[in-house]
């Protein structure tokens, strides 16, 4: 011990871990317009956290096309919920999701000088302007992107008239490997999906969805993500994965289809007709993750509170007919609606205004556990399981005393009640688990916690059942007799 002769001070750790709060975001795969931004800002397989309309445009392009699932994305969360973040991993590779060949167009006449392309799928790289009487190339045209498509100004030697020829975005080459992606061992990067493994690593944050939207209704691409979804960053994290029912099936083929696709499971939610305002028709997972994210910031972003019974930012539910041409659907509540909520698909009703409508997993009607039933209670699982995991790292490999036992057991159990005190929980509670934490598990330093959730249901249903009052009755025949 050092000598020591006179008045010192110091400090030691507080007998409390402090929880680590999250914040959460929606992880999505797609297509976007990077063919409209310059070389130098285009980004593809890369996840990137998009926080503002602003950063959205300034990384992903404009959204006048919504073909583009990420378009559809950037217009549903910044435009119409106002909700954030995304992380967006786009797929589209302009050398490769392109035509073979290039168009021709013969003889465009400029009006003051100016015409307007109605095609928002012209690669401006490819772009070549001729003077219609000379063919010559027009080196100063100047190009620029409107809702009305490509606006081209130019001033022909003689004339006023143009040809064109470009390469257009082909959107029909893109295919659901790509979407999956995976992990390059020679280079070390990840592609498509995999890369949501990277999203709490770059932006300390997590998804609270993850979204494949021009995939998802595949078997193969569901199952991946249902997988990834109770996998990521190797089981560290957990999400919920977000399954768009085919936009050509009737309701009444949704069990069915369900059950030959496997799309079962307690992980996934399953999302039936596609979200239409005025002429634009929207993939439902985006504007559900949408409504979910806007619902979580009104109960302090915890996930306790369904989304369904909240408004839809929509004016019809469409679902593509035998003519491939979308048509509205009226789905009535009683017999069609609910029919798909107790089949494990989540829709939307037209009730004073267009709304969500149903909190089932995918596991229904197959759900026997209460925990495996409702969105509400599988989020609220995620929610303190994905926060304990980041709280308690730090705890991992220190010296299991009764010391470290007890301070985590406390501190876990303020959080916990600070959540029920909040009315997130009935009850929470954590406890050591004699079960798990067996003589050779804790030689071992493998340490377990039961933390049990009290989770407040939802409730489904208003029954207000009428009686025929025959007290009353008896005594109003009483009063005539007096």
């Amino acid at each position: 011990m050092a000598y020591k002769h006179g008045t010192y001070q110091s400090e030691t750790a507080s007998d409390l871990i402090l929880p680590v709060t999250l914040d959460y975001g929606h992880f999505i795969v797609g297509m976007a317009p990077i063919h409209k931004l310059k070389k130098e800002n285009r980004k593809t397989n890369e996840v990137v956290r998009v926080g503002t309309y602003k950063e959205a445009i300034q990384y992903f392009g404009d959204t006048y096309d919504l073909d583009f699932s990420i378009s559809q994305a950037i217009k549903i969360f910044f435009e119409l919920y106002a909700v954030a973040p995304l992380y967006i991993v786009n797929i589209l590779d302009v050398e490769k999701h392109k035509t073979d060949n290039k168009k021709t167009m013969m003889a465009i006449e400029l009006k003051s000088g100016k015409t307007v392309i109605n095609n928002h799928k012209i690669i401006t790289d490819t772009l070549v302007v001729k003077d219609n009487a000379t063919s010559l190339p027009i080196s100063d045209a100047i190009t620029i992107w409107t809702a009305e498509g490509l606006e081209i100004y130019a001033t022909p030697s003689s004339g006023n008239k143009i040809d064109i020829e470009f390469n257009e975005i082909d959107l029909s080459k893109f295919k659901k490997n790509e979407a999956i992606g995976g992990y390059d061992t020679n280079t070390m990067r990840r592609t498509g999906l995999e890369l949501v493994d990277e999203v709490y690593s770059k932006f300390s944050e997590l998804p609270a969805f993850i979204d494949i939207p021009d995939f998802s209704h595949e078997s193969e691409v569901a199952a991946v993500m249902e997988t990834k979804a109770g996998n990521i960053n190797t089981g560290m994290f957990e999400a919920i994965a977000l399954i768009n029912a085919p936009d050509n099936k009737r309701y009444d083929e949704i069990p069915s289809w369900k059950d030959e696709k496997n799309i079962i499971s307690k992980d996934q939610i399953v999302l039936y007709g596609n979200i239409k305002l005025a002429d634009n028709v929207y993939f439902p997972s985006l504007h559900y993750a949408a409504l979910s994210l806007k619902t979580d910031s009104e109960f302090d972003g915890i996930p306790s509170q369904t989304p369904s019974n909240y408004s839809y930012k929509m004016d019809a539910l469409a679902y593509k007919n035998a003519d491939g041409v979308f048509e509205e659907i009226r789905l009535d509540k009683e017999q069609q609606a609910n029919f798909l909520n107790k089949n494990g698909a989540i829709t939307a009703i037209n009730f004073k205004g267009w709304r969500c409508w149903g909190s089932e997993t995918a596991k229904n009607p197959l759900a026997t556990d209460p925990k495996d039933k409702f969105t509400y209670t599988r989020r609220m699982f995620k929610y303190v399981g994905n926060e304990l995991v980041i709280t308690y790292f730090n705890s991992v490999d220190q010296k299991f005393s009764l010391k470290l036992a007890e301070t985590v057991t406390k501190s876990v159990n303020i959080r916990l009640k600070g959540l029920v005190s909040a009315n997130h929980f009935l009850s929470a509670e954590a406890v050591l688990s004699e079960e798990d934490n067996t003589l050779e598990n804790v030689i071992n330093g493998d340490i377990t916690w039961t933390i049990n959730l009290g989770v407040i249901p939802a409730m489904k249903s208003m029954t207000f059942k009428k009686k025929y009052d025959v007290k009353a009755l008896e005594t109003f025949a009483q009063a005539l007799k007096q």
